[in-house]
């Protein structure tokens, strides 16, 4: 499934990861099997997942979690806006989402490019959450176990939703 995924156009891919446990069968595959080349996928995904989170109202979970922690660990600053649009859901993705995932760069270059952008909540929100040093929580998510356990990517669809889902 995830050779169609990373071959898939983004209209291909809201169909191929239409619901809910396909979509987390491809994060949790992603979790042990993510190229740098994955991260137009992983965008993809973590749109989706943010559509799934705020058609249902509420939570979070741990899909969209390792959306957000892998648009981190690749290190684009722009994909702050995204974990920013995550992180803004509701009350949940909120607490969930870690704040050191909005700061792949570094504080000031993620405030440089939100202000560029428009984002001047965002700005604001890493200028004053970030007063300190973030570079000791931003290694503790680079060396995480969070995810740990993982299935292999070729465990079955049904194993790896199960798995990201618990």
């Amino acid at each position: 499934m995830l050779t169609a995924a990373r071959a898939a156009t983004p209209d291909q891919l809201r169909v191929l990861a239409g619901t809910d446990d396909a979509r987390a069968a491809l994060v949790a595959t992603l979790l042990t099997s993510r190229r740098p080349d994955d991260s137009p996928l992983l965008r993809e995904l973590t749109r989706l997942e943010i559509a799934s989170v705020d058609a249902a109202g509420d939570g979070c979970g741990d899909v969209l979690l390792a959306c957000c922690w892998m648009l981190f660990l690749s290190g684009d600053v722009a994909d702050s806006e995204l974990i920013w649009e995550a992180k803004g859901l509701n009350f949940d993705t909120y607490s969930y989402v870690d704040s050191v995932f909005l700061i792949p760069s570094g504080v000031q270059l993620t405030a440089e490019f939100a202000k560029a952008h428009g984002l001047a909540d965002l700005a604001a929100y890493v200028e004053q959450d970030w007063l300190n040093d973030p570079d000791e929580a931003a290694e503790e998510w680079r060396n995480s176990t969070f995810f740990a356990g993982v299935p292999a990517p070729t465990a079955s669809a049904e194993e790896l939703a199960a798995y990201i889902r618990s």
